[in-house]
């Protein structure tokens, strides 16, 4: 951190541009951040990070953000009257030539960025921030200005930059931070290290080396490493341009004699001007509390969950009256204005303490470390000892009813209000709070708003649908009590959530998906969770044992053709022998710490002429398998050798479930040793496993949304959708058609469904893009409708930049308006493949609510276990087979009625991997 001798304050200025655009240009590097209107912020989020944390480590006294002005400078007017006396080699003649205009060469800002200025001022403004500038003038020469008055007036002032031009600026009362670098403070001596000279002869090496952004032309020839050479051996720029015939090096000394005046022009338009007309007004410029209702209004618009969450309350909002210990009065009070109103009620749930955060599902997944992909076995244990632990301990619960205060209250207190149906409940993960309060004997009934999934309903690429998060978002109020106190706030968060929440939802018409489908799922995906899926742990084992064999045969062909040992887990080892040590074609991407990009697709293109990556992708295949599975479901097994996953859902942006602690919805089934783990997952004794799998969902899903006349007929007279593929694009009959045609087929199939490029096509069959293309072109040529549809749903979404499904769940698709190809592309075949894939998610969960009603309507001893995307899992008695199949087959297929018929193939058999 900076200090300062001198007993007045120092002063910080905001080379305000030069972190914008490192912000901007940073971000772009990952994936753009924008809102669910397609408002682009991710440089507007980073720069705002960066104030706060100026703040925090500095705490300014004085502070001002300094920016250019959009209108000419000085330097430009001084740029149109400079010509430039250059030596013409072909003429051997010195020449007059123009010079071109200062910064002649900058592009224009990207639209992305400009949108984000107008958002990045009124982030200063409501932080209190003064924003300087002045007409005619630079941001740099405002703060050389203002940086000499300041010193002048006996502050120390402290120039906030990345740019190199600044160092010119420092003295013995000026220095440059650049937070970019941990705060790096240069004054003097430190700029002398970095550059090789001091301070003032900064701008002799600057005007030497040119700048070919600003189109400072310098000296032809004098790059970074001899400026700094010429300038520490003669002294100075003067003393070089006097001396230059005795410079030893011919480049060198040719450059200064023939470009003398290029040379002078540049220092003249490298130098910082300090006598800018503009006064140093410190109480102008003095630190003062941010506007706190102003950073909640942008932030809020420009959803940046975290950043409201550190904001203080409200200032308009209500104080929370909070009775930690309350007599039978109270909590009689209590009851009758819950029966009169409803309540909210937080409680010290299992599941509440690791809160489904609602992660996206992998589109953009990042590199990472193989060992980095296993399940956490210590949080496993650790989730459990807590429950077990809360489990034998009554647990206190947070309530809350209308305006009156939050209450703490035991359990036994509040039971029969709990278990109440006819009174109106409130919570945030409804799932949590009843696995917490059946631990204890009781059944939440009346439950009937949960904040969470209203939450993701909203807006389901939000990454985190936790409390403090939505609490962030929609309200004025952000959590921050702990202790005692942290429940009775959460209960109040959620009443005061609830109608807000509620009512977006019904002003987005998402109130059927929420009260058909995603509140009643609720309880079947806690008793699910409960039955677990029994695995054979003698199976497990002996693949444990091949497993080991196979990965130390693959390791050891590994390190033969390779020519070394090393760590193969390791990306860094791994893209030193691929790269360095077998001198194979370096990927242009890179991964983490600027490590050389070991993933899988760089593997795979390599694994086309090398045999060491193929290896490798098999050995990481055999690694990630004997890891997360074989490995540790075992340890995860309960007495009776059952496993309990956990169904999140609001772990999809499309709304399907996702699986964790363990996820049971990848195992792989394309390879046979996936097949071989699934073979592993056994019914109970005396009972079997039933499946029920929905055939081509999604592509009857595009037949019935685009009423294409080839697909309906298709699917409604049974033919095979795959084989009529074949015939319509190769032109192959289907009496003499192969299995690889057809598998082909299959490819453009679903690659339709999935918004697939002639690249992607391509790469996936092994083609060329030309012959993918044509696949293509000639797919839509036959299924005309299709393509219509798909025009359609693109034409929608980029005026209303948002998708639904058919039962009204909304999905933002900003980036179909963006201006960057990648983003768009990805933004396309999101909304292509979004309507589809989360109808289909809608369709197995309103099958699992109609099959477990009957169930219990039946009294049937079967029990669902297990959903992974289409396919159900049942545990039946042997007795109740024929029964459930119908059941289930039944309720699959006409849960819906579309324009063409729903198929679920059903299959029975003594584990998951062996059905008939």
């Amino acid at each position: 951190m900076p200090s300062a001798t001198s007993a007045r304050p120092p002063v910080f200025l905001l080379d305000s541009m030069s972190f914008i655009f490192r912000a901007y240009h940073a971000m772009q590097r990952q994936r753009p951040m924008s809102t669910r209107s397609g408002v682009p912020t991710a440089a507007t989020y980073v720069f705002v990070n960066m104030i706060n944390k100026l703040r925090r480590d500095f705490s300014p006294e004085y502070f001002a953000a300094v920016f250019d002005v959009s209108t000419p400078v000085f330097r430009d007017v001084r740029a149109k009257e400079i010509t430039l006396r250059k030596y013409n080699v072909k003429t051997q003649a010195f020449e007059e030539v123009e010079y071109g205009g200062y910064k002649a060469n900058r592009t224009e800002m990207p639209s992305d960025l400009v949108q984000q200025l107008p958002y990045i001022r009124r982030a200063l403004e409501a932080f209190r921030i003064p924003i300087l500038q002045a007409e005619g003038f630079e941001a740099d020469d405002v703060i050389g200005t203002l940086a000499t008055q300041a010193a002048n007036a006996g502050h120390p002032v402290f120039v906030v930059s990345n740019d190199k031009d600044m160092l010119q600026l420092v003295t013995d009362e000026v220095k440059v931070l650049n937070p970019v670098k941990d705060n790096l403070v240069l004054d003097r001596a430190k700029v002398e290290e970095t550059l090789g000279v001091p301070p003032e002869r900064v701008i002799d090496v600057m005007a030497l080396r040119g700048d070919s952004i600003d189109n400072i032309p310098g000296a032809p020839g004098i790059g970074d490493k001899g400026s700094v050479e010429l300038i520490q051996q003669y002294g100075s720029l003067d003393a070089l341009l006097e001396r230059a015939g005795e410079v030893k090096r011919k480049t060198y000394r040719e450059s200064l004699e023939n470009n003398r005046d290029t040379i002078l022009v540049s220092k003249e338009l490298v130098t910082i001007h300090r006598e800018v007309p503009l006064a140093l007004d410190l109480e102008a410029m003095r630190t003062q509390p941010p506007d706190t209702a102003a950073c909640r209004e942008l932030f809020t618009e420009l959803e940046f969950t975290t950043l409201l969450k550190e904001l203080a309350p409200s200032e308009t909002a209500r104080e929370i009256d909070y009775i930690l210990d309350p007599t039978s009065e109270e909590i009689l009070e209590f009851a009758v204005a819950a029966r009169r109103h409803g309540f909210s009620l937080a409680v010290e749930a299992a599941g509440q303490a690791a809160e489904q955060t609602g992660e996206p599902e992998s589109e953009s997944p990042e590199e990472k470390e193989p060992e980095q992909q296993t399940l956490s076995l210590l949080d496993a244990v650790e989730a459990a000892e807590q429950a077990s632990a809360q489990a034998a301990r009554e647990p206190m619960l947070g309530l809350a009813s209308g305006s009156g205060p939050a209450l703490l209250a035991p359990l036994h207190l509040v039971r029969p209000l709990l278990e109440d149906a006819a009174i109106p409940k409130h919570v945030h993960d409804l799932k949590g709070v009843l696995r917490a309060l059946e631990q204890h004997g009781i059944t939440l009934r009346g439950a009937g708003d949960d904040v969470m999934l209203y939450s993701c309903l909203i807006n389901p690429t939000h990454t985190s649908h936790r409390l403090s998060d939505v609490a962030a978002r929609f309200s004025h109020h952000p959590l921050r009590e702990t202790g005692a106190k942290q429940l009775p706030e959460a209960a109040h968060s959620i009443e005061g959530l609830t109608p807000v929440l509620r009512a977006d939802i019904e002003k987005m018409d998402a109130l059927r998906a929420y009260e058909e489908i995603d509140l009643p799922l609720v309880p079947i995906l806690l008793s699910m969770e409960k039955a677990g899926v029994r695995i054979d742990l003698t199976v497990l084992g002996s693949m444990a044992e091949r497993l080991g064999s196979e990965m130390r045969r693959v390791s050891e062909h590994i390190y033969e053709r390779s020519g070394q040992r090393f760590n193969i887990n390791s990306p860094k080892q791994l893209g030193d022998v691929l790269f360095n040590k077998m001198n194979l074609p370096k990927p242009l991407k890179y991964g983490k710490g600027k490590v050389i990009s070991t993933a899988q697709d760089v593997l795979e293109e390599l694994a086309e002429h090398n045999e060491v990556p193929r290896l490798v992708l098999e050995f990481r295949q055999l690694a990630k398998l004997k890891s997360n599975y074989v490995d540790t479901l075992p340890l995860l097994a309960d007495k009776d050798a059952r496993v309990h996953t956990t169904f999140n859902q609001v772990g999809a942006v499309t709304g399907r479930l996702s699986s964790t602690n363990p996820n049971l919805q990848n195992i792989p089934i394309k390879t046979e040793l996936g097949r071989e783990i699934r073979a592993a997952f056994i019914a109970a004794p005396g009972r079997v496993l039933l499946s029920a799998d929905y055939s081509q969902i999604e592509l009857r899903l595009l037949a019935h949304f685009s009423g294409d006349p080839l697909l309906v007929h298709a699917y409604r007279t049974g033919q095979d959708i795959h084989t009529l593929t074949a015939s319509e694009v190769f032109g192959v009959p289907a009496g003499t058609m192969d299995k690889v045609t057809r598998n082909r087929a299959k490819a453009v199939n679903f690659g339709i469904v999935y918004g697939i490029s002639p690249f992607g096509l391509a790469a996936q069959l092994g083609i060329e893009q030309n012959e993918a293309r044509h696949y293509i072109e000639t797919y839509f040529s036959r299924y005309q409708g299709v393509r219509v549809y798909i025009d359609r749903v693109l034409e929608e979404t980029r005026r209303e930049q948002k998708v639904r499904t058919l039962f009204g769940r909304t999905r933002p698709i900003p980036d179909i308006q963006s201006r960057n190809a990648n983003l768009r592309g990805f933004a396309e075949r999101t909304a292509v493949n979004t309507p589809l894939q989360g109808t289909a998610a809608d369709l197995i969960k309103l099958a699992m609510i109609r099959i477990d009603r009957i169930l219990a309507q039946r009294r049937l001893q079967a029990t669902m276990t297990l959903q992974v995307h289409d396919e159900l899992v049942f545990d039946v008695p042997e007795d109740e087979i024929d029964e459930l199949r119908a059941i289930v087959q039944h309720e699959m297929e006409h849960v819906i009625e579309l324009s063409v018929p729903l198929v679920a193939d059903v299959g029975v058999g003594p584990n998951w991997r062996d059905l008939e």
